[in-house]
C-alpha cells in the first residue's frame, strides 16, 4: 500500500523553506535587505493560494541570486547539515516519523510529497537514513538566480504522484493542511494531523468523513 506525508508542518515542525531561505539571508547584509524590503508584499503572496508560486519565486530568488546549480545543491547540503547538528529551529517530530517507520515496517511504499524545493527537501530527508522517494517544488534559473517552476501544491501533488506512477489513488495520506486536500480526498484513510476538535471539525468542513484527526 502507499502511503503518502507531507514534509512542512507533518513530517517537520516548521517551514524548511523559510528557515533555510533566512539562514540564508542572515549571512549577506544585501540579502538581508533585500528580503526586508519586499517582505511587506512578497510574504502575503505567499500566504494566498493564486499569488503564492509569484511570492516564493521573489523570495527565493533573492536568497539565491549569483549561485550556480552545484552552488545551489551545496547550500541545502550545509542547512540539512546544520539541521542534523540541531544548528536550527527545524526538527522531525517523533509521532510524525513513528508512523512513517510503522508503514516502512508493514511493508508500505513511502513518498513525501512537499511543496518544498525538491533539492531541499531531499538533502533534510537524506539525514533520516530511511527508503522514501521524494516529490517536490522543481526549481529554474532566472535572471542570475533561481525561482520555483513546477510548484509541488493542492492538486499539483496530486498530478507529481501520479506521473511518478502512483496512480490516482493510495491508502493513507498525512497532511498539516487543507491546502492538500486533493491527496486527503484520494486516500482511503486520510489523516490530518495537529489534532484536537479544529482538526475533527475541517475534516467534517472538508467532507472527509473517512478521515482522522493525528495530534502530532
Amino acid at each position: 500500500m502507499l502511503a503518502v506525508f507531507d514534509m512542512d508542518g507533518t513530517l517537520l515542525n516548521g517551514d524548511s523553506t523559510a528557515v533555510w531561505l533566512w539562514e540564508r539571508a542572515k549571512r549577506s547584509p544585501l540579502r538581508m535587505l533585500g528580503i526586508l524590503a519586499v517582505a511587506p508584499v512578497a510574504v502575503p503572496m505567499v500566504a494566498l493560494p493564486l499569488t503564492r508560486r509569484a511570492g516564493a519565486s521573489i523570495l527565493l530568488w533573492i536568497a539565491t541570486a549569483g549561485l550556480s546549480e552545484q552552488q545551489l545543491l551545496a547550500s541545502c547540503d550545509d542547512f540539512a547539515r546544520a539541521f542534523a547538528e540541531r544548528r536550527c529551529s527545524l526538527s522531525w517530530k517523533p509521532q510524525a516519523l513513528a508512523a512513517l517507520d510503522q508503514h516502512a515496517a508493514a511493508g508500505d511504499r513511502v513518498v513525501v510529497v512537499t511543496a518544498a524545493p525538491l533539492c531541499l527537501a531531499n538533502a533534510l530527508l537524506r539525514t533520516l537514513d530511511r527508503r522514501v522517494e521524494v516529490l517536490g517544488t522543481s526549481l529554474k534559473p532566472g535572471l542570475g538566480g533561481w525561482i520555483a517552476n513546477i510548484h509541488c501544491r493542492n492538486q499539483r501533488k496530486c498530478q507529481a504522484l501520479a506521473e511518478a506512477g502512483h496512480g490516482a489513488r493510495w491508502a493513507y495520506a498525512y497532511t498539516d493542511s487543507l491546502d492538500d486536500l486533493p491527496i486527503l480526498r484520494a486516500a482511503d484513510r486520510p489523516v490530518i494531523v495537529k489534532g484536537g476538535k479544529a482538526a475533527e471539525r475541517r475534516l467534517f468542513r472538508a467532507g472527509l468523513l473517512n478521515g482522522r484527526a493525528a495530534a502530532w
